[in-house]
């Protein structure tokens, strides 16, 4: 039987009783009298009924209708990405759609999620405008300062939105001072917990139906101090005995000595089956019949549950449907101290058979928990390196990464295939250095690792080689690629599909790169039966977008938009809407839409693989994010934006050695008429000078990069060129190199870029007074764009390709054309015509906008830049520390529409739509010093 995990139930749900509570009106009602709570904290040892409150409360709250929201806390609460997660979630279940933006982001920026995450909490609670109420039961059991920062930061931040109801066994790791002067702090502590004489009345009598007079209620009460555990014991205890007032009258001595002796008197009482049952299950946190059965040797583990919770015997359970249940605390730290005390031995037995149940079960974390518990470390190392894998294929890299930190890191080490796994994560998360210490330390010990075989031994050296060639590939390096063909391919029955799978891909991307496209679509045909035996989307999506790569390069664009479409989907569909691998596809899909002229569309896809920033996975894809939607800003009228992303593009660039997105990053900048940081006349480092004919094709994206670099010194070269009257040496310059690039683009790089090269040598010939030949030239390009659909590429091509157009639309309207063209071309010229008419609208320098002619662009006039005050800097400032609205309002002594009223005013001064944006946009003016 399927078992649903323990997180996905439990911890979201409070506890219910098994038979009656006792109503605890007296502190609900207390609690209740403090309208200005922000804080409500319960502590106490354990069995004095501090979960039963918070729920009782939980329940009054909801009927006043409050959101509530239940937590329950355990040992891996201490990962703060964990506890991220399972808040987020928490608040999902009372809200739909509320984590589905934050939760991926904690699996893929694990080192800084809490800058991202915990602003964005809050703003979404504060601007809801609806009270959440969240329950966090057990808080003892967190210790890491990281988790208790976030639980500070919330509560000082919080907003009056936000509330929190913490049970723990201490005080420790809260900001009780500060609310405390701020009035915002509530506490029941043990004395208040303890029942009241009425309280133990009804315990005793009403709920567990003894026959006891009011004398030795009081007598009871007098006895256990009021101690709910202790009275719960005593009810077992005096259910059958006859003499109740002698047994009372007999009990004496502190908590754990009462405690004790009632256990034992329940003990006694038991058959040894029950009693077995008992002892071998309390082992684990939670039970389940599965579990339950394999600890204790019982074949109906359901049934002894359910007998156990009916005799009353501590059992909670912890969902609706009696699937998983624990002990009370007090209960279960009896039963193990027992169990130590008589069967010393059996304790790491019973260890070791839990762990290996939550393992095959699918509870990697439990199980390394309690294979550790009985000091099995080589165990541990096992469960997690046999999940590892699965981990990577899922995307949920950090949690593989938490896991790995519960082990040791010496063990760690020298396990070659668990070093694998960690270089796979590190590698998906754009770490690549922590990446490649992996990846060396996992060769280093392959040697010597005596769990591996030969055949181990053969699959880890072909998964190192692919490792490697992905890291490269995040590097724009395909250099070692080619080793694939007769190491992973030939022999690839041997090999897991997913090395074959994600080899492939490396395979594919530098058959692009090498122009042998038809050979790459074959590969990715050939590869789809392997990426079908993965069990995660990652690599898949990659084989869709690197397919649609291929078949973009020939002008396959049916093909293009079936492959961009099957990974956008497949990314979504399995990893949800904002995952890594959805987002990537996004880039591919926007481009494609771009290119059509559906800029609404694009614009949004684009958006959201920007969020990604230098983790936005290839060069082709970060191309498409940072160019492309820089271009959409331009031809939005918002050059500094266009500006801001290119800055951003650049920087990316710089930080990862990605010497190709740098020269597209500079090409664009030419392109769009903004000034260069970073672009120097002259060629690019490492690219050779060739003339005349197309000569040698240059080894693989070397010959990317070169066309890359003509095609930057052509548009330079024309937006430098004085008006022509006749064909300068300049434009003949600028004419020669763009006869190069063509030939260049139609020998080696395939139509699409020939499609491309061929726009831009039109355009320097128009330019050069060559007005015959610039339509000779762009004639072909406009059938081929006619008949694909693409608007982008002749409207991208300025003011010299927006002439040209008119000329031939003007000869087709006036039947003078002597040249072939496609039957519909007249109508895309005239819908060119529009597009560009409309465009001008917004005209401004760019040539993409600019209706005039391409080298006539002059100087805007001098405006001052404005300044910004004191204020706004502070507020800026406090943003770009990750500062949610609401505590930049406290901490600033201001009212938080306030804070939204100067945050809007700068996004509109400053043409931004987000908050960092704001802070990027002043910077780069400017305007804002750093403190």
């Amino acid at each position: 039987m399927a078992v649903v995990p323990p997180g996905a139930s439990s911890k979201f749900r409070s506890p219910k009783p098994v038979g009656k509570w006792v109503p605890r009106t007296r502190l609900t009602d207390f609690l209740n009298a403090e309208p200005s709570w922000r804080l409500a904290l319960i502590h106490a040892p354990a069995g004095f009924g501090k979960s039963t409150l918070a729920a009782q409360w939980m329940e009054l709250l909801a009927s006043q209708g409050r959101t509530t929201v239940w937590l329950s806390l355990d040992r891996d609460d201490n990962n703060t990405i964990w506890f991220l997660s399972h808040l987020l979630e928490a608040i999902g279940r009372a809200r739909s759609g509320f984590d589905d933006d934050l939760q991926q982001l904690l699996e893929e920026r694990p080192d800084d999620a809490e800058r991202y995450v915990i602003p964005a909490l809050i703003n979404a609670i504060d601007e809801s405008g609806q009270d959440i109420v969240v329950v966090l039961d057990d808080w003892h059991l967190v210790t890491d300062k990281r988790t208790l920062d976030v639980i500070e930061r919330l509560l000082d931040a919080g907003g009056a939105h936000l509330s929190f109801i913490i049970t723990s066994r201490t005080r420790s790791g809260l900001p009780l001072g500060r609310l405390m002067v701020r009035g915002q702090l509530v506490e029941v502590d043990a004395v208040s917990l303890r029942f009241d004489r009425t309280e133990s009345q009804s315990f005793l009598v009403d709920i567990n139906r003894l026959d006891l007079d009011g004398e030795d209620v009081a007598s009871l009460h007098r006895t256990t101090e009021g101690w709910i555990a202790a009275l719960q014991l005593v009810s077992l205890s005096l259910r059958d005995h006859r003499e109740a007032s002698a047994l009372i009258e007999r009990l004496s001595g502190g908590h754990q000595s009462i405690g004790e002796y009632l256990a034992e008197n329940v003990f006694n009482t038991l058959e040894p089956d029950v009693l077995n049952f008992l002892l071998t299950s309390s082992v684990p946190e939670r039970l389940c019949a599965g579990l339950a059965s394999a600890l204790s040797g019982v074949g109906q583990g359901q049934a002894m549950l359910e007998q156990v919770q009916a005799q009353d015997l501590f059992l909670q359970p912890l969902d609706e449907d009696g699937t998983w249940y624990r002990y009370h605390h007090l209960f279960e730290d009896y039963l193990r101290r027992r169990l130590e005390r008589d069967y010393p031995g059996r304790i790491r037995e019973l260890h070791l058979t839990a762990a290996r149940w939550y393992s095959e079960n699918g509870f990697p974390s439990d199980a390394v928990d309690h294979a550790l518990a009985a000091r099995d470390v080589d165990f541990a190392v096992e469960i997690v390196e046999s999940r590892a894998m699965w981990l990577v294929e899922h995307s949920s890299m950090a949690t593989l990464l938490a896991l790995v930190g519960k082990i040791p890191a010496g063990r760690v080490a020298g396990q070659a295939r668990l070093q694998m796994a960690i270089a796979w994560a590190n590698t998906l998360l754009h770490l690549a250095a922590e990446a490649q210490v992996a990846l060396d330390q996992a060769q280093a010990v392959m040697p010597s690792d005596a769990t591996l075989s030969d055949d181990d031994r053969f699959e880890l050296g072909v998964e190192s080689l692919v490792v490697q060639s992905c890291i490269d590939m995040y590097g724009d390096n395909v250099s070692r690629v080619g080793e694939l063909d007769e190491k992973c391919f030939a022999q690839a029955s041997r090999l897991r599909p997913w090395i074959v799978s994600v080899g492939a891909n490396l395979s594919t991307f530098k058959k692009i790169h090498d122009g042998q496209y038809e050979l790459a679509l074959e590969q990715q045909l050939w590869a789809n039966t392997f990426h079908n035996q993965v069990s995660g989307p990652f690599s898949n999506v990659y084989g869709h977008c690197f397919a649609g790569l291929a078949a973009y390069a020939l002008l396959d664009m049916d093909q293009v938009e079936k492959q961009f479409a099957l990974a956008v989907e497949l990314g979504r569909s399995h990893a949800g809407r904002h995952s890594h691998a959805a987002r990537l596809a996004a880039a591919m899909k926007g481009q494609l839409l771009y290119e059509r002229g559906a800029l609404d569309k694009a614009e949004r896809l684009l958006e959201e693989t920007h969020e990604l920033g230098s983790e936005g996975g290839v060069v082709d894809f970060m191309i498409s994010t940072f160019a492309t939607l820089a271009r959409i800003k331009e031809l939005r009228g918002d050059s500094s934006k266009a500006a801001e992303i290119l800055d951003e593009g650049d920087s990316v660039a710089d930080s990862l050695g990605l010497s190709r997105l740098k020269l597209v990053i500079n090409l664009e900048r030419v392109q769009l008429g903004l000034k260069s940081r970073t672009f120097q006349p002259g060629l690019a480092p490492g690219v050779p000078v060739v003339h005349g004919t197309p000569g040698q094709r240059l080894e693989g994206l070397a010959e990317t990069s070169y066309q890359i670099f003509l095609a930057t010194q052509i548009r330079s070269a024309l937006a430098d060129a004085a008006p022509a009257g006749a064909a300068t040496p300049e434009h003949l310059a600028a004419v020669e190199m763009a006869r190069l690039l063509l030939g260049r683009a139609a020998a080696y790089s395939g139509p699409r870029s020939e499609l491309h090269a061929r726009i831009l040598l039109s355009a320097a010939l128009q330019q050069a007074g060559l007005h015959d030949e610039a339509e000779d030239i762009i004639v072909p390009a406009l059938n081929t764009c006619c008949r694909l659909g693409l608007v982008r590429p002749v409207l991208d091509g300025g003011a010299a390709c927006s002439e040209l157009v008119r000329t031939v639309s003007e000869k087709l309207r006036l039947g003078t054309a002597n040249y072939d063209y496609h039957p519909d071309l007249g109508g895309f010229l005239s819908l060119l015509i529009r597009l560009d008419s409309n465009a001008a609208v917004n005209r401004g320098s760019s040539p993409l906008r600019s209706t005039a002619p391409y080298n006539s662009r002059s100087a805007a006039p001098s405006v001052a830049e404005p300044g910004l005050s004191q204020r706004e800097q502070t507020i800026l400032l406090l943003v770009d520390k990750g500062r949610s609205n609401r505590e930049i309002a406290q901490e600033l002594h201001l009212g938080i529409n306030t804070v939204k009223w100067y945050l809007k005013n700068l996004f509109i001064s400053l043409g931004v739509g987000d908050r960092q944006g704001c802070v990027d946009e002043a910077r780069r003016r400017h305007l804002l010093q750093s403190d």
